[in-house]
């Protein structure tokens, strides 16, 4: 078995283990909960449930010599974790470390789909990542952000950003039908493929905000004293928290990733 070419798999689920972590709640979470502050989705026309059939990469040179490199997906989602995990672990220790939970390819196309509409997924986790908690510090303008909050995500958005986007993307175009299934399995209205763009393309914009943007903590929770910034969408605040530099890497390679989608 190819287990380079196996291993990508992990890293399509990975688009969004970055997401899930940063959003996950607890006591020590740096922002409200979705709760706070809830998104509204028109749901009075939703769009078409389309999955895209020709990718991009399919016009690159290599493509059928490394499509064939490819594994085939299973017949089915049921006893795939272990061949999953066995994957990471040759992509990545570290990344096979986080894969504990059971059901992995329904527990990820589940939060996509909640994320791609801007909710925060609070069961069924899919992954287990451990960080310190989160710091803040007295400044001149009140309670900021610590800078070394940032850190703790660095070693999730190099994991990430270490996988090759155009093998990525290829690996995707064979999977594809796959993931479909398994993510009409759960009974959802969408597309998988819809709901991936549409989680790819709001990170892409959002932008860095201030590093010193004063904060309170009424309660348990912390807030952004700016209403603006407290009222923006859960996706746009995880992208904060990765900070400016682990922003600005991951939206590099979201970029590339989906200039072969």
């Amino acid at each position: 078995m190819n287990w380079k070419a196996l291993s990508a798999v992990v890293v399509i689920v990975g688009i969004a283990a970055f997401v899930w972590f940063v959003l996950e709640r607890s006591a020590t979470s740096e922002f409200n909960d979705e709760s706070a502050h809830p998104v509204v989705i028109d749901q009075a026309t939703p769009p078409e449930k389309n999955v895209k059939q020709t990718l991009a990469v399919e016009s690159e040179a290599d493509y059928r010599e490394k499509e064939a490199e490819v594994p085939e997906p299973p017949a089915a989602v049921n006893g795939s974790d272990e061949q999953l995990r066995a994957a990471a672990a040759k992509l990545s220790a570290p990344l096979a470390g986080w894969l504990q939970p059971s059901e992995q390819v329904r527990k990820w196309v589940s939060a996509i789909d909640q994320l791609a509409t801007y909710r925060l997924p609070t069961k069924h986790l899919p992954f287990v990542y451990s960080k310190e908690p989160f710091l803040a510090i007295k400044s001149e303008n009140g309670l900021t952000n610590d800078p070394g909050n940032y850190v703790r995500w660095d070693g999730m958005i190099s994991t990430v950003t270490a996988a090759d986007p155009k093998s990525l993307a290829i690996f995707y175009k064979k999977w594809s039908p796959f993931l479909e299934g398994t993510y009409n399995e759960l009974g959802n209205p969408q597309s998988f493929d819809n709901q991936l763009r549409a989680m790819i393309e709001h990170l892409l914009v959002v932008e860095p905000i201030p590093a010193n943007a004063a904060m309170k903590r009424p309660k348990v929770l912390y807030e952004y004293v700016d209403p603006v910034l407290e009222n923006a969408d859960p996706l746009s605040k995880w992208m904060w928290r990765l900070g400016p530099d682990n922003m600005k890497k991951l939206q590099t390679w979201l970029r590339e990733l989906e200039s072969y989608l």
